[in-house]
């Protein structure tokens, strides 16, 4: 492994510099996938920070966990704490669920209303959640309706003209009330069960024909057996839809080390590897605070498993820097994972307006200088992965910020995070997301990072622009 630090100063930054209004190009830029995990408390877990990009509520994020009493939905403090970690963050958070049949999923006092009762406390709950979280990343809409449909299905239209007539209702309102936030289904039994996977797609296709539907969920539970080559077609077959994927929740339960490495080795690569495949979320990983008991991945002594460790050598990536103020990094710091820039819905097209989002700034320049810092982070010889961070050495603040750079070889970027990217040979130009849009005055900072491959030698740019200059 190699480490580099290259310093390049910019020339001065002129504020009368004429630039040119942009939004973020979500539609071409390539985003990395992320690598989630949960929180099963309102505590973050040992060493989730080094570990995770992505946060998942287990529990709390459930409507008995949070009205566990009819007009008394005052559960909130651990799902208020998960979700101010993401934002603090500049993670991902998927909210986790809001309509769901088992029974820590629907509170029990919803089953004895009558239909009209029901079906106004459903929508109060979805409303609520979407008002108390509004920058909600993702959300399981409806969790496994397959095999565990809620006992108010009848109140939400049953299984209708459609068959799945409760499950749109339940996205419409989603879609009405949380217009910002890509909508999931999630299931699982799906991936080596091509009967049950068919009547998953007919749900997703249904939902898809009316813009309802932002992704699909495919839990990862009891795999274990599964071949890799069964999962590859799996995923091929969901890819089909044009949806993304996201692995959902999965866990390798095995108590030998080798064993639950081996697994980890066969599997992984297959959902990482697959471009329909946006995220992946473990469902656990502390021993003693996880469901399945052999599934941990770190020992309750913060050693890692096997698994862990190769798992963190796989994605070959580095986390976000911890903002000021939030839950310290741990001091041992093993190979973190990808990040990536947070997800963006795209509406499918269809009788449900299209929300909007709230524009990236315009680039605006502030005088002074900035300098870029190039760091070739690990370098394994056909490729690499570089971290790069803008500093604003001026009084003012930079409003959205344009690099560009042109690498001397024939270095190609496979995927980048925290900013979105373009690449027309060796000129490549990185934009900022929406929630680093800003580079604050007098030495502020803005990191970025991305994977690349190459043959031949790997020599770092000579020369940056800033927003043109």
């Amino acid at each position: 492994m190699k480490y580099t630090r290259y310093l390049l100063v910019v020339a001065v930054i002129v504020m009368a510099l004429a630039l040119i209004p942009h939004k973020a190009e979500r539609a071409s830029a390539q985003q990395s996938k992320f690598l989630g995990n949960i929180w099963r408390t309102g505590t973050e877990p040992l060493n989730f920070s080094i570990y995770w990009n992505q946060v998942t509520p287990e529990n709390s994020g459930k409507w008995t966990s949070c009205e566990p009493n009819r007009d008394q939905m005052d559960q909130w403090s651990w799902l208020d704490r998960t979700y101010s970690y993401a934002k603090q963050r500049g993670i991902p958070f998927k909210h986790h669920t809001l309509v769901w049949g088992h029974s820590s999923g629907e509170p029990a006092w919803v089953c004895s209303l009558s239909e009209a009762e029901q079906r106004e406390e459903v929508e109060e709950w979805i409303r609520t959640v979407c008002e108390r979280y509004p920058a909600m990343e993702m959300i399981d809409v409806v969790n496994e309706p397959l095999h565990d449909p809620p006992c108010y299905t009848n109140a939400l239209g049953g299984s209708g003209a459609t068959g799945w007539d409760w499950v749109i209702w339940s996205f419409q309102k989603a879609r009405q009330y949380c217009p910002n936030s890509l909508l999931l289904i999630n299931e699982y039994g799906i991936e080596a069960n091509a009967s049950e996977a068919d009547r998953y797609i007919q749900i997703i296709n249904l939902l898809k024909q009316r813009g309802l539907i932002d992704g699909i969920g495919l839990q990862g539970h009891g795999l274990e057996g599964v071949s890799a080559s069964t999962l590859q077609a799996s995923l091929d077959k969901f890819a089909a839809t044009g949806l993304p994927i996201y692995i959902s929740e999965y866990d390798v339960d095995r108590a030998d080390d080798n064993e639950q490495l081996r697994i980890y080795q066969q599997q992984f690569p297959v959902f990482w590897g697959h471009p329909a495949v946006r995220g992946v979320t473990l469902w656990g990983y502390v021993q003693g605070e996880i469901w399945k008991t052999n599934a941990y991945l770190l020992r309750s002594d913060g050693t890692e498993r096997p698994a862990l460790t190769w798992l963190m050598q796989y994605v070959k990536g580095t986390l976000p820097t911890a903002t000021p103020g939030a839950t310290p990094t741990p001091t041992r710091t093993p190979t973190p994972v990808t990040p990536t820039a947070t997800p963006t819905r795209t509406p499918t097209p269809g009788p449900t307006a299209t929300p909007t989002r709230t524009p990236t700034p315009s680039p605006t320049a502030a005088p002074g200088t900035c300098a870029v810092d190039y760091v070739i982070a690990n370098d394994w010889g056909t490729g690499a992965t570089v971290n790069v961070s803008i500093r604003n050495n001026s009084a003012a603040a930079i409003n959205g910020w344009t690099l560009a750079w042109t690498f001397p070889g024939n270095q190609q970027i496979t995927n980048m995070w925290n900013a979105t990217y373009t690449q027309s040979g060796a000129s490549v130009t990185a934009r900022n997301v929406d929630y680093n849009a800003t580079i604050p005055a007098n030495g502020g900072t803005v990191s970025f990072g991305f994977n690349m491959t190459y043959s031949g030698a790997n020599a770092r740019p000579t020369s940056f622009t800033l927003n043109g200059t």
